[in-house]
């Protein structure tokens, strides 16, 4: 009887963590500026690009928005005009658990870094689930996955003291 019990209060929960992510809003700041909301139809329309790597020996494709891209829309300094005191400026990526990974604004750019850096909507051709999700972070390239936040809902840039 009680495995049975147990089996029934685990199955919803196993349901709960492969289901897909709700898609929502992200809110992009920059300082010095007003705060952008990008809504789910606005990152699907974004240039998109693969990151890959691999976790517990196991490779893994993630799909989305280029970060860079999100970042023009907030009206972020790109491209060739990326150079001086812009480059003092860091990209904070926070997720729903409270942890921020950190990046310079030159690696998000392609003109200094080849390997994008994604907000991933899908893994492996699916949608990411509600652990993972609705975004996540993706380096490209990075040969962990400790700078990759899960679930974020915010991503700030702004400038070095």
């Amino acid at each position: 009887m009680r495995p049975l019990l147990l089996a029934a209060l685990i199955a919803p929960l196993a349901v709960w963590a492969a289901a897909p992510a709700l898609a929502q809003d992200l809110k992009v700041t920059v300082q010095g500026r007003d705060s952008v909301t990008l809504a789910p139809a606005d990152l699907a329309a974004l240039p998109r690009a693969k990151a890959t790597f691999t976790a517990h020996g196991k490779q893994i494709t993630y799909e989305g928005a280029l970060l860079n891209a999100a970042l023009k829309q907030a009206g972020v300094v790109s491209g060739d005009r990326l150079m001086g005191r812009y480059l003092n400026q860091v990209v904070m990526a926070k997720g729903a658990d409270g942890f921020t990974a950190t990046y310079s604004l030159g690696e998000t750019d392609p003109i200094y870094r080849t390997n994008p850096v994604i907000i991933a909507d899908r893994k492996d051709g699916q949608p990411l689930d509600a652990k993972e999700g609705p975004y996540r972070l993706v380096v490209d390239g990075d040969l962990r996955p400790g700078r990759s936040v899960r679930q974020v809902v915010s991503v700030e840039v702004k400038a070095v003291p």
